[in-house]
């Protein structure tokens, strides 16, 4: 999960953010002036960094520039209580900032910046099993591909939405498995794996339009991400056990986040999910934790 810099003098509005960010499994390292965010981003480089510099502009503007300059791909944005000026958005521009907005105050003001921040995902190679960082990288026609460091192996091809995706030749029988997954790149990287192994694949971005899909159609098996935008996987898996019409449909649940005893306790027990797998994983575990599931033969 992304790492993001949080500096704001305010301490209300600091702890409010902050909370709300913790609360969707961000990993917040809060800063209590601007002073002190430029060696908090040179000790751990963020994903996404928020400047609070309603206080002090022409200091914001000399942090923004330091944290560009040390964390050139990080995304920052500039918050200014009340909201900014048009001056203060050209300026905001020109010292290396995304975006100059109004405080924060809900999520949904910033989920794009979000999105952006948790892209990077650790995940194994299917071909030499090395485990690495990556980020979605688009690629001509609204597709994304990786490549291993190690081995140079291709992971992932798959364009944007939602879609299915078989084999040239499917055959009566083949199982069909509905992957949730809000991160493009970790989408098109299961969607290669299982499709590799034999099955029928139909992808959804959240919660709200894997139900959209559920909604017509029965998959086989949901395998389901738990942090997403709009729906969290929880809901999800809770929202499809209590449907009797998806009820038996086995769901496996994934993580990067949620990795304690307790948050998969409650997953399997209170909410009904027959399995759960922490990121990242060996793509043969997730094939023998589907085949429980799935006895065909392919």
């Amino acid at each position: 999960m992304g790492i993001i810099l949080l500096a704001d003098d305010q301490r209300d509005s600091r702890a409010r953010l902050q909370g709300l960010l913790e609360g969707q499994g961000f990993a917040v390292i809060a800063a209590s002036s601007l002073g002190m965010a430029v060696p908090l981003a040179k000790s751990d480089p963020p994903d996404l960094a928020f400047l609070n510099i309603s206080r002090s502009r022409e200091e914001g503007w000399t942090v923004c520039r330091d944290i560009r300059r040390l964390c050139p791909k990080a995304k920052i944005l500039l918050s200014v209580e009340g909201g900014p000026t048009e001056h203060d958005v050209a300026l905001g521009r020109e010292a290396g900032a995304d975006e100059v907005i109004p405080e924060v105050r809900s999520l949904e003001q910033v989920s794009r910046f979000l999105e952006a921040a948790s892209a990077g995902h650790s995940l194994t190679c299917p071909e030499c099993q090395s485990v690495f960082r990556l980020q979605q990288m688009p690629v001509p026609g609204s597709r994304v591909e990786a490549q291993c460091p190690d081995c140079h192996f291709l992971i992932g091809v798959m364009s944007q939405g939602q879609e299915t995706v078989t084999l040239d030749a499917p055959f009566v029988g083949r199982p069909k498995i509905l992957v949730v997954e809000d991160t493009k790149f970790f989408r098109a990287y299961l969607t290669d794996l299982l499709v590799g192994a034999g099955f029928d694949v139909v992808t959804a971005q959240d919660g709200v339009e894997a139900l959209e899909y559920l909604s017509g159609e029965c998959p086989d098996l949901v395998i389901t991400d738990v942090l997403m935008p709009r729906m969290h996987g929880f809901d999800l898996c809770r929202k499809i056990k209590d449907r009797p019409e998806t009820a038996s449909v086995p769901v496996i649940m994934m993580t990067q986040v949620y990795t304690r005893m307790h948050n998969e306790k409650e997953a399997r027990g209170v909410l009904g999910a027959d399995d759960y797998i922490t990121k990242p994983f060996q793509p043969s575990d997730l094939l023998t934790r589907i085949w429980r599931f799935l006895p065909y033969t392919l």
